[in-house]
């Protein structure tokens, strides 16, 4: 009974394998779009983040842009985002998706509160620890 429980589990994820990295751009574009607009350092930032890391070889980086943008406008919230991410990382990977995050917010110049809040918040939820975010928030500042 219970081996016919772990077969099903196991057939489903194999299914249905997440890409993790559109997943982490999404919730980057959640961070630049919370003031409703998105500045033109912040789409340069998340299309080169595409380019880096999604295969183009089938949609164009704006392609993908594009499906990102009306992926977030029929959202709810963006805690499934976080579920996924947080069931799916290690801490590493988790700390790699705060960083960029806090790149996306810090692209413009311009730190807004709500961007600021949403990065804590995504980051509380996925585990990682307060002081590290604000060592990311820190090390993101210092880059340039």
């Amino acid at each position: 009974m219970f081996n016919f429980f772990k077969k099903k589990k196991k057939v489903e994820k194999s299914e249905d394998p997440k890409n993790l990295q559109l997943i982490a751009l999404c919730l980057a574009y959640e961070v630049a779009n919370i003031d409703n607009q998105i500045d033109e350092k912040e789409k340069n930032l998340l299309l080169e983040s595409i380019r880096q890391n999604i295969d183009t070889s089938t949609l164009s980086e704006s392609e993908i842009l594009t499906l990102i943008q009306q992926e977030s406008q029929d959202r709810i919230s963006f805690y499934d985002l976080i579920y996924d991410l947080n069931h799916n990382l290690t801490k590493e990977e988790k700390l790699t998706v705060v960083e960029l995050l806090w790149q996306t917010a810090l692209a413009d110049d311009y730190l807004d509160i709500e961007e600021e809040k949403i990065i804590k918040r995504a980051s509380d939820l996925m585990g990682i620890n307060p002081s590290l975010v604000l060592q990311l928030k820190h090390n993101t500042l210092n880059q340039d």
